[in-house]
């Protein structure tokens, strides 16, 4: 019978690293299960309809909750990686406002810059899901509440705090870790967008790149980018309301 104990010390603890860190990706995998999956129904049923999105929310309840669920198994909680109350509460919004217009401002100049490029296919980030909000009225309530509750918190909190410290400890003997955690948060992000098209992706993926880099800079409070967030999803709603986007 094959005994680790008769390894050498150092290949049980390569052993055993390689297990931790394994274990810590399928938790990983776990928390975000819910999401892809009630994302996708959501996406096919149509995200821009009450249903789909209803669906697609009640994916980022259920992969919080699980995400919950990871963080007391490692000791730590949502307060402890972003949710605490800020320090200075003025401070943060005004942070959320520059953040939000730092970002509207990078979508507004690459998609100049791709419109202008000779043969250029993707000019434009496809919107098309949201179609069903032009002129109405309910619809953009609906989705402004949601842009301010499960959108900015469920997409905050399971892709810049709970995904960018979970990798952040999934690599703690990379000294990146922390620019590799970012990175891949933001590439997924970008990927999970896809119903936008190639250039969505691209300004989704630095959109969540710059609000990553504003969480880890403010002391990872999560408060600010959660504004930003609610403030640019609010913005968007009301242009394909008004038929503008």
């Amino acid at each position: 019978m094959f005994n680790e104990s008769v390894l050498p010390v150092t290949e049980q603890s390569d052993q055993s690293i390689n297990k931790r860190r394994f274990s810590d990706l399928l938790e990983i995998f776990a928390a975000f299960l819910p999401l892809f999956i009630l994302g996708i129904i959501g996406t096919i049923l149509g995200g821009a309809t009450i249903i789909g999105a209803a669906i697609i929310n009640f994916g980022y309840l259920l992969s919080i909750l699980v995400a919950s669920v990871v963080l007391k198994r490692h000791g730590t909680g949502w307060r402890e990686i972003g949710m605490a109350r800020p320090k200075n509460l003025f401070r943060t919004i005004l942070l959320g406002f520059g953040t939000a217009a730092a970002a509207l401002v990078m979508i507004l100049v690459l998609t100049t810059i791709a419109t202008n490029l000779p043969g250029s296919e993707v000019a434009k980030a496809d919107m098309s899901r949201f179609n069903p909000l032009e002129g109405n009225l309910p619809l953009l309530i609906t989705s402004v509440v949601l842009a301010w509750t499960a959108v900015a918190f469920g997409e905050e909190m399971m892709y810049r705090a709970f995904l960018i410290n979970q990798l952040g400890t999934l690599l703690q003997s990379n000294r990146l870790r922390w620019t590799l955690s970012l990175i891949f948060s933001s590439i997924l992000f970008g990927v999970i967008h896809f119903y936008q098209g190639p250039l969505g992706i691209v300004l989704t993926g630095l959109t969540g790149l710059l609000f990553g880099l504003i969480y880890l800079k403010s002391s990872r409070n999560l408060w600010a980018v959660i504004i930003a967030h609610g403030l640019m999803n609010t913005f968007t709603f009301v242009l394909l309301f008004l038929g503008m986007a």
